[in-house]
């Protein structure tokens, strides 16, 4: 099984500009072009969170035009700088269960649970005592591999100024959950970092992956977040009764779209 899978993409409304004049919507469709081109066969596209640039809603619009043309399905995530309601305005298929934007499906043998950790007017991510007895559940109703998909990483990293805006509230829980369902081979997707990293969180192997938009600097040092204008970039997973491979494709910041 092959997945497509970006993150942070930081759109804009129509007409806004960055102010580092990086154009997140260019950088977006640059990395789409390169999965269609290259990995159509994909069975998902899976994009963990921070689809806009905090209260540019209008961008959902944006988002939704440049995934026009994506014919395998599309499963959206909510990030610290998402609007749940106004995303699901947007695009139909991504309902609110409970208040949260939420969903599990199989695929080839496979169990694909996409987790909201959207802790509102926070930056760091929350898993509820409700949205982690809903995953409590969920991991306890099927065999197989488990891939977890969410924005916000439960673990530090070693970059001080990321950690605080790590997964805080609900990470104990999460860590014990994944204990308890060590079964599943449970593997965690993050996306909030801007950059490539990967370890073992409490047994629990995880990946985050790179961005369209700006990086973050490896700055392990006490300060304010470094923005660094680098290559866009996603990943491509590959998943079978083996295990789980991840690779990053990196572009070009400059080629045309």
């Amino acid at each position: 099984m092959k997945l497509l899978w970006t993150t942070d993409l930081h759109l804009l409304n129509p007409g806004v500009l960055h102010s580092t004049g990086v154009d997140p919507e260019i950088r977006l469709r640059r990395c789409i072009d390169d999965m269609l081109s290259n990995h159509g066969d994909a069975k998902r596209l899976v994009i963990t969170g921070d689809l806009i640039q905090l209260r540019n809603t209008a961008a959902y619009s944006v988002l939704a035009n440049i995934l026009a043309d994506v014919r395998m399905p599309v499963r959206l995530l909510v990030g610290n700088h998402d609007d749940r309601v106004a995303l699901s305005e947007v695009f139909p298929d991504a309902q609110l269960h409970e208040g949260f934007l939420q969903d599990v499906e199989e695929v080839d043998g496979h169990q694909l649970i996409y987790l909201d950790t959207l802790a509102d007017g926070k930056h760091s991510g929350q898993l509820s005592p409700q949205r982690l007895a809903w995953l409590d559940k969920t991991l306890a109703s099927a065999d197989g591999p488990a891939l977890l998909f969410m924005h916000h990483p439960p673990t530090n990293v070693g970059i001080p100024a990321l950690d605080k805006l790590r997964l805080s509230d609900g990470d104990t829980e999460l860590a014990d959950i994944l204990r308890r369902h060590r079964n599943r081979q449970p593997y965690l997707f993050c996306g909030h970092l801007h950059r490539n990293v990967s370890g073992i969180w409490r047994g629990t192997p995880y990946t985050v992956m790179t961005t369209p938009h700006l990086g973050i600097a490896l700055r392990m040092e006490q300060q304010p977040l470094v923005k660094v204008d680098e290559n866009p970039g996603y990943g491509v997973i590959l998943c079978d009764k083996d295990g789980v491979v991840v690779h990053t494709q990196s572009l070009t910041k400059d080629a045309a779209v």
